[in-house]
């Protein structure tokens, strides 16, 4: 039976892990149209695409939680989720602090506040894929070593 749970595992962590990528990829994509096209003075604040942003922030965040819980579900280990947790946080201060914030802390790069908001947000979506390919990797390696030791004849 427990081949059958670690095969469930992986099946869970595989479709759960690119639904949540599914996720957070069209909150991204909602997103950055959005904001790209209100910050270029393309279209105005009220008009219709750019009330979409609060939805947009809820399915990125939404789809960067569920990632995070199935890479737990996974049991990937805790240096990779410091490292992704450390990426999004640098992510999350590009793409939400006032741009003085960006100049004042030595890090803002010369750049506009526009571009400090797109490569906070390009870098937290680099974070969740690479999330998403480290917990299926991990649960299908986990996966072949169960499977191993509960061989009986020993060989796969």
């Amino acid at each position: 039976m427990p081949e059958q749970q670690s095969i469930s595992v992986t099946r869970q962590v595989r479709k759960y892990g690119i639904t949540g990528t599914a996720i957070h990829l069209a909150g991204f994509a909602i997103g950055f149209v959005s904001i790209g096209l209100v910050l270029g003075g393309v279209i105005n604040i009220e008009s219709g695409l750019a009330v979409l942003t609060p939805f947009a922030d809820l399915l990125y965040g939404l789809g960067l939680v569920i990632v995070v819980a199935v890479a737990a579900r996974a049991g990937l280990p805790m240096k990779y989720l410091l490292i992704v947790g450390a990426i999004v946080g640098i992510g999350l201060f590009y793409k939400s602090a006032p741009h003085e914030i960006h100049i004042a802390s030595g890090a803002g790069f010369g750049l506009v506040h526009q571009a400090h908001i797109m490569l906070g947000t390009i870098l937290i979506t680099i974070s969740v894929a690479a999330l998403t390919v480290l917990a299926i990797r991990y649960s299908r390696s986990k996966d072949v070593d169960d499977f191993a030791r509960h061989d009986p004849r020993g060989t796969l």
